[in-house]
């Protein structure tokens, strides 16, 4: 597994009209690797940090920066990857850590029938700080209910065809302090993300501080 990281350059008119778009900055992660047929979940997101914004990739197999960055990054800038199982594989039980996530927090409503009905998104900031609680544990970690925080909402807007009709994905950005409850569960969840809309920049969790 590898953690890799490029900047975006703002100024190009190309990423300003990808960040408007979830499905070409899919596409151009996609166009990382040589595979094609390559069905493995590569996750990734966005991030700010010191005014500069980066594209942050978890993939079973290393990235080939290349045609990305010409396209979407500043000159000279290749992007870095770093090996990433060898340094999560340290997360055992009962660690405590900060952690970053970018998710998309729904809930079924089910119908009259009592089957699982309509995907909603959770409106309020205890909602969305409730379904990660409530999350976690099937992700091999617990939270302390004041030891995280809610510190970014965002709505993706966006048409998968000229025909249909517009796909709206509520994300949320959720940082603090975690403790592992089950190792092999919560290194599950760092490679293969949490919750909904993966495609589309959502359920990458990174951790730090190990």
């Amino acid at each position: 597994m590898y953690l890799s990281r490029i900047e975006l350059d703002l100024t190009k008119n190309a990423t300003r009209r990808a960040l408007s778009s979830p499905q070409v900055l899919h596409a151009a992660v996609e166009n990382c690797f040589n595979d094609r047929v390559d069905k493995n979940r590569k996750l990734w997101r966005l991030d700010r940090l010191n005014g500069k914004l980066y594209l942050l990739m978890v993939s079973p197999k290393k990235p080939d920066f290349m045609a990305f960055a010409k396209q979407f990054a500043p000159a000279q800038d290749g992007g870095e990857s770093r090996d990433y199982l060898s340094y999560i594989n340290r997360a055992q039980k009962d660690k405590c850590f900060n952690f970053r996530l970018k998710a998309n927090p729904v809930h079924n409503v089910r119908d009259e029938s009592g089957e699982r009905g309509k995907v909603y998104a959770h409106v309020t900031v205890e909602q969305k700080k409730d379904w990660l609680f409530k999350k976690a544990p099937n992700y091999g970690f617990s939270l302390d209910p004041d030891g995280f925080d809610l510190v970014e909402t965002d709505q993706l807007k966006f048409f998968r065809n000229k025909e249909s009709r517009p796909v709206l994905i509520d994300t949320a950005v959720f940082e603090g302090r975690l403790k592992v409850t089950d190792s092999d569960i919560f290194i599950q969840a760092l490679t293969q993300g949490i919750g909904r809309a993966k495609a589309y920049g959502c359920g990458l969790l990174t951790i730090a501080g190990i």
